[in-house]
């Protein structure tokens, strides 16, 4: 499995409805699985920052440039 592979299943994994965005919700449960202390406001927070095109959700192109920065 490429690095690319295993970014794609992270993403999958938290995009529960399949239709290729993260959501708030979907977003929440992401980093309460990095940090349970997250906040309904750092999660906003974070929603805002990696929401690069501002549509409200965290689409692959966004997350993928998030997720390889870390």
């Amino acid at each position: 499995m490429t690095d690319g592979d295993e970014l794609r299943a992270v993403f999958d994994r938290y995009d529960t409805d399949g239709n290729g965005v993260i959501d708030r919700n979907e977003f929440r449960a992401l980093v309460e699985s990095l940090d349970p202390g997250f906040t309904e406001e750092d999660v906003l927070m974070g929603l805002k920052v990696l929401d690069a095109n501002e549509n409200g959700v965290i689409d692959w192109e966004e997350f993928a440039g998030w997720w390889g920065s870390r």
